[in-house]
């Protein structure tokens, strides 16, 4: 349509051209000594209007002659860019078939002509970290920094994780210890940091960062409630080699006061407190626990807790008798009990109960004491026996020097 427009506007234009000329068609004079040229009007405008085509026409050949070398250049461009959008392509194929060298290979073939050299190197350094290749990892990660500093936070995240593929838990720490400045929201750099102090048994650093994980929902309820309770029952075991009473407490106050109902922990603590001769604390916390929710690893060290009223504390212990009159646990601390008031017959008659109902090593121990005690020596023997073979019998198969079970002085007298 525009062509014939056009098409119309020239044959109207050449008709209105000719009407003039008819009447008068003009001339145009050219003159330079010692030439001059005269043509009709008519004539020279056409002249000039080819000359004016002509010249434009040369002038486009021109520039098609001196541009061909960059056209030429901009194709070849293009086309080295394609195929290091193939090779890139086909390299985070073989990634993901962990065809590890292959990968390496043809990510690392045409890094300067790729639009997105970051993708690159953090695969080929991935691929160099499955091959066990730590110095070409580093390095390729050192080029995705200087490359793109700008997405320092999916290089850091890559090299953190692979630190803890390879259990380089000391520098996993410290990339996150700068990602949790750089990005201190981030969930999965919290689940990163959460498994590192795991890795690293930092349970110090873990309980600092308890808060932040429940703010963010980093785990379940559940998930988070049992790292709570293990993280708290790490950090009491801890406690015991200062051997200070001071740093016992100290530990004990700064356990969450929901977890001091945990009887896992108060069984930590109780015990601590047993070995440092605290054995009023000791009994009233096992009571009090013991009142407040059966367990019987509280009910097992209640009988090893000894007071300084062995017969109140007897008392206390056959109260809870009568509901449980065949619970082993408890018969063993009444036994136990029962010696520490002297009560020999008693003591007997509990631990015998407690070892009808589930033998133990520990009961066996007592027994042969006992035995030992009202000078029934084969009969202390035969316990110490009993008492030996059931300790084996919860040895690991692997362990076959039975004469590590046994105390050093009877080794040593052996």
């Amino acid at each position: 349509m525009k062509i014939l427009i056009l098409i119309i506007v020239v044959l109207f234009i050449a008709v209105v051209a000719t009407l003039f000329a008819v009447d008068d068609p003009g001339y145009v004079l050219i003159a330079r000594a010692p030439w001059s040229i005269e043509m009709p009007l008519t004539l020279f405008v056409p002249l000039l209007v080819v000359a004016f085509v002509a010249l434009h026409l040369m002038w486009q050949l021109l520039r098609a002659i001196l541009g061909l070398s960059s056209d030429v250049s901009r194709w070849r461009a293009r086309r080295q860019s394609q195929k290091a959008r193939q090779a890139q392509i086909r390299g985070l194929i073989r990634l993901a078939e962990a065809n590890w060298s292959k990968a390496q290979a043809e990510l690392t073939s045409a890094l300067q002509q790729v639009d997105s050299p970051l993708i690159n190197y953090l695969g080929a350094a991935c691929a160099s970290q499955a091959m066990g290749d730590t110095e070409k990892r580093d390095e390729y990660i050192a080029l995705a920094q200087k490359n793109s500093p700008q997405d320092s936070l999916a290089i850091a995240m890559t090299q953190a994780h692979l630190y803890s593929w390879t259990e380089q838990h000391e520098q996993a720490l410290a990339t996150l210890s700068e990602l949790r400045v750089q990005a201190p929201k981030h969930k999965h750099v919290l689940r990163l940091l959460l498994k590192t102090y795991l890795a690293l048994h930092d349970w110090p650093s873990l309980s600092a960062l308890i808060p932040e994980l429940r703010k963010h929902k980093v785990l379940s309820a559940e998930a988070l409630a049992e790292l709570e309770l293990q993280v708290n029952r790490e950090l009491l075991m801890l406690s015991l080699p200062s051997g200070s009473l001071e740093v016992l407490k100290r530990a004990w106050h700064e356990v969450p006061k929901a977890l001091r109902q945990q009887p896992s922990l108060i069984a930590i603590y109780a015990n601590h407190l047993i070995k440092q001769n605290q054995m009023n604390e000791a009994e009233a916390l096992l009571r009090a626990a013991i009142n407040r929710n059966w367990n019987d690893e509280l009910v097992e060290l209640y009988g090893r807790a000894r007071s300084d009223n062995p017969s109140a504390q007897l008392q206390t212990a056959e109260g809870w008798l009568p509901p449980r009159p065949e619970d082993p646990a408890l018969l063993l601390t009444l036994g136990r009990l029962s010696l520490q008031n002297e009560l020999w017959g008693k003591a007997r008659s509990y631990l015998e109960s407690s070892l009808k109902r589930r033998p133990s090593a520990q009961t066996y121990r007592e027994l042969g004491a006992l035995m030992q005690r009202l000078g029934e020596h084969e009969k202390a023997l035969d316990y110490y026996r009993g008492g030996l073979e059931s300790l084996i019998s919860e040895v690991p198969t692997g362990v076959t020097n039975v004469s590590r079970l046994l105390p050093r002085r009877q080794r040593a007298t052996g």
